[in-house]
């Protein structure tokens, strides 16, 4: 398997490059592109290729958010805002480009900020994909399957997404189209969950079934959520603890509205209110640790005895450095994580507090500790990520993730989408998903699953 080294590099010397732009999966076109002095490229080098540098363009420059980016000019068919690849020489680096740190960029809020989308979009994308044909399965099964060291193994050494990423990605889409505006994003999102329950998904959660029954009645937003603490909300949080990493009484509005929706037990709100807030500061860049994490988690907790007591035993089990496993073992969790949210938050908070630097170890632990192995994963993926960015995730993870429609490019170019609307408040444009397409997949999908349920018929038990 070849390996792929990644790193940012800055034009110091403009140039032009005849680069294929996409716009969304699956429409491209080449086109001649002027990169301008004090641009942000950011370098993945494949060492089995003659020109070995390909990149993809951050959308920052010396002064902020490159020009092109935010113009009508490269619009197609009202999707999303172009992104540039192609490949450089290593006499073209040399020439035109040198080596940058974040920490040295002008701006290096916006280009921080820029890495932990990505990274949480991808942490979440690929954990899911990681984590899925495991689901259901009990520890010692898993530990029976033999599958250290991990790797995609839904299709022929692929993966494949989940309900986990498709609704990270339906609560982008919402905060692309709203602004910030809350209305306008319950509205989104609600629209966006109909739209997505066309798509016969598979393994659809019973709350968030009827709650799509109900938002396709038309019964209001505020009254469409039924009394439950499923994993459903936490699962399409991260994406929201990122966002709004510099704004909490946004994050926490926001939060609320995407919880609500589907589920309207206390339980969910707050333990979706505690991933936001877990993944707001990996981005803020001062995590939470075990030395401080009941503290600053006390104002969501408040009164609740049972979740304070819950969070004490995971924190205490971090500082002792317990393996996952151990401790759902010694938590009455030995057959799996359930996805009851009280079940799962203390298993991804024990997690995060012990890896929140090492994405693939904290991925690990979570599969291995068996049950709802694909969404607690995905919850752990996408606060890790958003902390390590995507440089930080296994490269063979992504190359080897494939989907469609909502492939790599497709979560890419929605977070590009999503920064420019971050720091230009403007409403932005994202590839609308027709059910028919999403039926099509979802017919092939659920055949690969139903694969994977006979697999399981079979030793090793």
């Amino acid at each position: 398997m070849h390996q792929t080294k990644r790193s940012q590099i800055i034009v110091k010397k403009a140039f032009e490059k005849s680069c294929t732009i996409w716009f969304a999966a699956p429409y491209s076109l080449s086109q001649d592109v002027s990169f301008s002095e004090g641009m942000i490229l950011n370098l993945s080098e494949h060492e089995e290729l003659d020109e070995p540098y390909r990149y993809e363009i951050f959308p920052l420059d010396s002064e902020g958010w490159a020009p092109f980016l935010i113009s009508e000019t490269h619009r197609f068919d009202n999707n999303f805002r172009h992104s540039y690849n192609s490949y450089l020489t290593e006499a073209e680096l040399e020439q035109y480009c040198e080596p940058v740190e974040v920490a040295t960029y002008s701006n290096p809020t916006k280009l921080k900020f820029h890495h932990a989308l990505q990274g949480c979009l991808f942490g979440t994308a690929v954990a899911d994909a990681i984590g899925l044909p495991f689901e259901g399965l009990s520890s010692r099964r898993i530990k029976k399957l033999n599958v250290i060291p991990l790797r995609h193994r839904f299709i022929f050494g692929c993966g494949m997404l989940s309900d986990d990423t498709e609704h990270t990605c339906i609560v982008a889409h919402a905060l692309i189209e709203s602004k910030e505006d809350l209305k306008l994003f319950s509205n989104a999102l609600a629209w966006s969950l109909r739209w997505w329950f066309l798509g016969l998904p598979a393994g659809i959660g019973m709350a968030t079934l009827r709650a799509c029954l109900k938002l396709w009645l038309f019964i209001p937003v505020t009254k469409s959520g039924v009394f439950s603490a499923g994993n459903g909300p936490a699962m399409r949080t991260a994406i929201l603890g990122t966002y709004a990493y510099d704004d909490e009484t946004l994050r926490s509005a926001l939060v609320t509205i995407n919880t609500q929706i589907t589920h309207t037990d206390p339980k969910a709100i707050k333990g979706s209110k505690i991933v936001a807030e877990l993944t707001a500061r990996n981005v803020q860049g001062v995590p939470l640790t075990v030395d401080n994490c009941l503290i600053e988690l006390g104002g969501i907790i408040g009164d609740d005895e049972e979740l304070r007591i819950l969070l004490s035993l995971a924190v205490e089990s971090a500082k002792s450095g317990q393996s996952a496993l151990e401790y759902c073992q010694e938590n009455k969790q030995e057959k799996g994580v359930s996805g009851y949210i009280y079940n799962t938050l203390p298993v991804v908070v024990q997690i995060v507090l012990r890896h929140n630097d090492d994405y693939e170890k904290a991925i690990t632990e979570a599969i291995t500790c068996g049950g709802d192995t694909d969404t607690v994963a995905a919850i752990i993926g996408g606060i890790v990520g958003a902390n390590v960015g995507k440089a930080g995730i296994p490269a063979d993870w992504i190359d080897n993730l494939k989907d469609w429609p909502r492939d790599k490019n497709y979560i890419r170019l929605l977070g590009e989408e999503l920064a420019v609307v971050k720091w230009s408040k403007q409403v932005g444009r994202t590839q609308w998903m027709d059910p028919i397409r999403l039926l099509l997949r979802n017919a092939f999908f659920m055949l690969w699953v139903l694969g994977h349920g006979f697999r399981r018929l079979l030793p090793p038990y």
